[in-house]
């Protein structure tokens, strides 16, 4: 990042970079993703005669949310992407060894429910509901709105590990919350108009969260949900379990350009990316963040990387505290640019 960009970047909590990949890397993603949905896809009719559909599903899911090839790998490990994130830190990056593939289809009804409790239709800007990675999401799927959660299933969905693999807590670092420091995004599909799936972000989002986190730790923590001022869940969405991924305190900063649901909920308006194919973002690990729906015909595709700092500690290279209270900690690189 040059100086106006780690300007923008500060300022934002996001920074979008046109153009950085190559064409022939986008088309050799696009082409190994779409020779991997086909075979997901020529195994339905051998499933239909075994009656293993349930199977497939699984199978299909993982294929399409997440790939370790190293086709999508190197769409950051042997770009121009690598070099703006490490100048951007000020550091290099620990080696990355897996990429999420992150695709969204078409939706004509928006009748499933969000982790923040709610029917996606009855969700404004495009369904966006906003939150931070590495938080507990529950022990089973998200309640269906209209399904209250009792006995066995109630039990189940409050187990300590959520289905992301994440910890309810973690008292060995007075943190609730997992953290790297940066996730970076490459649109493998174009972008370049609202309801295509766009990113939303919540613009400078990650210094209001270095604030609330830094007032969490003063008042003796534990950082995150169930720590002062941030209950986890939203006992008033219709589903009566929404997760609440960032806090109210600051979700309530963005009121002036929110929007309002019939029940009185207040949805922050993020900015949503439009992105070409091979166009990146960075995104600041503090950054509220999520997709949106798409409503055209096109799918969405975006292959993640979460990168983390090559200067972290050891022992926190999965929960840092200090860099949840100190949005620049791990961000030199940018940090220097805004001394000048």
């Amino acid at each position: 990042m040059d100086v106006g960009q780690s300007r923008r970047f500060y300022r934002q909590g996001y920074l979008k970079i046109p153009g950085v990949i190559p064409p022939e890397k986008v088309f050799a993603a696009r082409r190994e993703m779409f020779l991997r949905m086909g075979s997901t896809i020529n195994q339905i009719g051998p499933s239909v005669r075994s009656g293993k559909l349930e199977k497939l599903g699984e199978t299909a899911w993982s294929l399409f949310s997440a790939s370790e090839g190293e086709i999508f790998i190197d769409l950051f490990n042997k770009t121009e992407l690598k070099k703006v994130l490490e100048k951007a830190l000020g550091s290099r990056v620990l080696p990355i060894r897996a990429a999420q593939l992150a695709t969204l289809f078409p939706a004509d009804t928006g009748d499933s429910t969000n982790e923040y409790g709610y029917l996606d239709k009855d969700t404004p800007h495009y369904g966006w509901t906003g939150h931070l990675d590495g938080l507990w999401n529950g022990g089973i799927a998200v309640p269906r709105v209209g399904k209250r959660l009792r006995g066995e299933k109630l039990k189940s969905w409050n187990a300590s590990k959520s289905t992301n693999g994440v910890n309810k807590t973690n008292p060995e670092f007075n943190a609730n919350i997992m953290n790297f420091t940066a996730l970076v995004g490459v649109a493998l599909s174009d972008q370049t108009s609202l309801g295509s799936g766009n990113l939303g972000v919540l613009k400078g989002g990650h210094r209001h969260m270095e604030r609330f986190f830094s007032d969490q730790l003063e008042k003796g923590g534990p950082l995150g949900p169930d720590g002062p001022g941030w209950e986890r869940e939203n006992r008033k969405a219709p589903n009566g379990r929404g997760l609440v991924h960032y806090p109210r305190a600051v979700r309530n900063l963005y009121a002036k350009q929110a929007a309002r649901s019939a029940d009185g909920e207040l949805w922050p308006k993020p900015d949503l990316l439009k992105l070409k194919a091979g166009d990146a973002v960075i995104v600041h690990s503090l950054t509220p963040h999520s997709a949106t729906r798409v409503f055209g015909v096109e799918p969405r595709f975006m292959v993640y990387f979460r990168c983390v700092s090559a200067r972290r500690p050891e022992q926190n290279l999965r929960i840092y505290p200090e860099a949840l209270c100190d949005s620049l900690l791990e961000w030199r690189g940018v940090k220097r640019h805004l001394a000048r």
